[in-house]
C-alpha cells in the first residue's frame, strides 16, 4: 500500500526540512513518495495552504495520503503502523498523538494516549493536519476548502484539517485515532499576535457553522477561549489574554460569517496545473 506525502514549505526552513527528510529515510516501510510543494517555485498557488495540498492530492500515486508539516517528523515505524492499521477491514484513516521531541502534547491542544473513534464530537482532540493517515479511496472528490486556512486570502486562517476530516466522516469514513503512537511537531512559543488569534478563531468558528454544530457547542468555544484569557490575565500575561480574547471574539464572528454549508469541502479542485517536487 503505497503512501503519499505531501508536505507545504515556504522553504524558508531548510534544517527543519531535512529533519523530516531524514525521519522518511530512517522509516521501515518503504512503499511511500514524498510530495514537496514550495510555495517559491508555484507562486500561482497564492500562497495557500489549502491550494497546494489540492495541487498536491492531484499529483499524489499513493493509495494512502498524509500531510507532514515541513517542521514534523516521524518514528522510525510510523509508515508501517499506519499501513498495517488502514489494512483492517473497514478502517480509512488512522490518526496519531502529536508530541514534541519530549513527549509533550504540541498540537495546539490536549491529545490522549488512548484509542478511540475520530467522530464529530472527538475530532478537536484526536486530529491534526500532521496526524492523520487516509485511504485515497476513502478521499474520493473530496478536497481542502480553499476558503480555510493559513494564506486562504479570508479571514477564515485555519481549521481546514477538520473541515477536510469531517467532510469525510460526513460521508461515512471509519477514521480510527491511536493515541499509544506519536508523531512529532515542535510546540511553537511566541506566536499568540492578536491577529493570529482573530485569524485562528474565525476559522474554527467557520467549521462549526459549517458542519452544523449545535450552538451550545460554539457557546462552549468561545467560553473557554474567555476562560482561558482570565487565567492568562490572572497570571499577568497580558500578550496571552489578548490573544485569547481575540480567538473568542473571532469564533464567535465566524461562526455567523462564514456562508452556511457552501463549498462542503467536496469537489474543490486545485486551482493550477504543473508539477510538484516528488522525492
Amino acid at each position: 500500500m503505497k503512501c503519499s506525502l505531501i508536505t507545504v514549505t515556504m522553504g524558508d526552513r531548510p534544517e527543519l526540512l531535512s529533519r523530516l527528510r531524514e525521519s522518511l529515510a530512517a522509516q521501515s516501510y518503504r512503499d511511500f513518495e514524498w510530495i514537496v510543494i514550495d510555495h517559491r517555485e508555484h507562486p500561482e498557488l497564492g500562497g495557500g495552504l489549502s491550494r497546494a495540498r489540492n495541487f498536491g492530492i492531484a499529483r499524489a500515486t499513493g493509495a494512502v495520503l498524509a500531510f507532514p508539516d515541513d517542521d514534523a517528523w516521524y518514528g522510525p515505524d510510523v509508515l508501517k503502523h499506519a499501513v498495517e492499521a488502514l489494512s483492517a477491514a473497514g478502517v480509512d484513516g488512522v490518526s496519531y498523538r502529536v508530541v514534541d521531541d519530549k513527549g509533550c502534547c504540541s498540537a495546539g491542544g490536549w491529545m490522549s494516549a488512548e484509542k478511540k473513534q475520530v467522530t464529530k464530537a472527538t475530532i478537536w482532540h484526536t486530529a491534526v493536519s500532521c496526524s492523520f493517515f487516509i485511504k485515497r479511496t476513502a478521499v474520493g472528490d473530496v478536497r481542502f476548502e480553499e476558503r480555510l486556512g493559513v494564506g486562504s486570502g479570508t479571514r477564515f486562517g485555519s481549521g481546514e484539517e477538520t473541515d477536510f476530516l469531517l467532510a469525510l466522516i460526513e460521508k461515512g469514513a471509519n477514521i480510527c485515532y491511536d493515541g499509544t503512537k506519536c508523531v512529532f511537531h515542535p510546540r511553537v512559543a511566541n506566536q499568540m499576535g492578536i491577529v493570529k488569534g482573530w485569524r485562528y478563531g474565525n476559522g474554527h468558528g467557520a467549521v462549526l457553522r459549517k458542519h452544523r454544530y449545535a450552538f451550545v457547542r460554539v457557546v462552549w468555544s468561545v467560553g473557554v477561549q474567555l476562560a482561558r484569557a482570565m487565567q492568562a490575565l490572572l497570571m499577568l500575561r497580558f500578550a496571552r489574554t489578548a490573544f485569547h480574547l481575540a480567538m473568542a471574539a473571532g469564533r464567535f464572528c465566524g461562526y455567523w460569517s462564514y456562508p452556511g454549508r457552501a463549498g462542503n469541502g467536496a469537489g474543490v479542485r486545485p486551482s493550477s496545473k504543473g508539477g510538484g517536487d516528488r522525492r
